[in-house]
């Protein structure tokens, strides 16, 4: 009898545990809540936030996040998922680019970098783009010898110096009629290679270039240098400077009382040289990446949506970062999966239709199809003297 019972409970416990496992196999998982946040998508940015060119740098930053904001606004990227922007300090110095940049890879773990800003410091961060085969956007580096280095992970979206002399330089010339040129520059890659490409135009067209004067990002009294430029009895003056020094440069050298045009390429046309510069920004030529009134689809939503987020007209620097990241989204999107191969696969196959035209890109990484431009400084404002397309030749 007793063993009757045991087998019952027996053949009881297994009947509930089958019933129990067919019961647990039927139920129906819950599905995924179409509603929940999707993860965000990590991008880096390396920018200039302290040191010689951080008013300029804060500017770029600005401008890239006003980009992830309209993005995120608008959907995010991959059919939902958010862009997340991380900015790491470069202090005006190539060393530490490199390092936030190695920070922003390894630790934060981002599938693109954009910067870094200064051409030296861009320099610096290539490698760590090439050793972690992550894509590299450079928004405003404009030494030509970035996209000679066969770096296939570095993509430039503006031009170079040498695109910008080569466009402007003969037309401002004869426009001025002057021949005997002095220049002034910030000293590190930019303005040595735009110095050069300008200088090369002058013997070109029979003119001779004078005294090369060279200014450090910090530097806050250039009287010496200016002084060096009016002894030699210059017919204009090229500089190349971001906005600290071109104010000082504007200002100094009408006190010393240079009067003869300056020509620069750099912060010459921004709403924050005419305010700093006061005065002393009239009558000023820029060799520009941007101007906020040019005519393109984008340009006509950017400016208003920046102008309510900051209270100010964008500048070069906001609009080229703001550029950068618009087309790293649209990279992403067509790259179908947020990963740095596929990614730098559809930067190279670029179609963007951006804030001064089309950006596709050659062989190099060089952006080429859209417009760059010459300003002329008048009543405070910047106008727009002149355009020409960045073309590969």
């Amino acid at each position: 009898m007793n063993l009757k019972k045991m087998l019952m409970a027996l053949l009881m416990t297994i009947l509930v545990l089958y019933l129990a496992g067919c019961s647990s196999a039927e139920t129906p998982k819950p599905e995924a809540d179409a509603d929940a946040p999707k993860e965000p998508i990590i991008i880096g940015a390396v920018l200039p936030l302290s040191g010689g060119t951080a008013f300029d740098g804060e500017s770029a930053k600005s401008g890239a996040e006003a980009a992830v904001k309209f993005i995120n606004d608008n959907g995010g990227v991959l059919g939902g998922h958010p862009l997340k922007l991380i900015v790491e300090d470069t202090a005006t110095d190539p060393a530490q680019a490199a390092s936030a940049a190695e920070k922003l890879v390894s630790r934060d773990k981002v599938i693109a970098l954009i910067g870094a800003f200064n051409s030296s410091s861009t320099g610096a961060v290539m490698p760590i783009a090439k050793k972690y085969e992550i894509p590299l956007i450079s928004a405003i580096s404009t030494s030509p010898k970035l996209t000679e280095e066969g770096n296939t992970w570095f993509f430039r979206a503006v031009g170079t110096s040498q695109y910008f002399v080569k466009a402007f330089a003969e037309t401002v010339c004869e426009k001025l009629d002057v021949k005997n040129i002095a220049y002034i520059y910030e000293n590190g890659d930019w303005g040595r290679n735009s110095v050069s490409e300008f200088s090369k135009t002058v013997t070109a067209l029979g003119g001779k270039n004078l005294t090369e004067q060279v200014v450090n990002a910090s530097d806050a009294d250039l009287y010496t240098q200016l002084t060096a430029i009016k002894n030699s009895n210059p017919d204009a003056i090229y500089a190349v400077s971001n906005l600290a020094n071109a104010v000082r440069i504007a200002q100094q050298a009408r006190e010393l009382g240079i009067d003869v045009p300056i020509i620069g390429e750099g912060a010459w046309s921004s709403g924050d040289f005419f305010k700093n510069a006061g005065q002393a920004a009239e009558g000023i030529y820029g060799i520009v990446e941007y101007l906020p009134e040019i005519d393109t689809p984008m340009n006509k939503s950017f400016v208003p949506a920046y102008q309510e987020l900051y209270q100010k007209v964008p500048d070069k620097y906001a609009a080229c970062d703001y550029n950068a990241v618009m087309l790293l989204a649209d990279a992403i999107n067509r790259a179908g999966e947020p990963t740095p191969a596929k990614i730098r696969e559809a930067l190279a196959a670029s179609n963007f239709e951006g804030l001064t035209g089309p950006i596709k890109f050659n062989e190099k990484g060089q952006a080429y199809g859209f417009e760059m431009y010459l300003s002329h400084n008048e009543n405070g404002t910047a106008k727009l003297a002149g355009s020409a397309l960045v073309s590969i030749d």
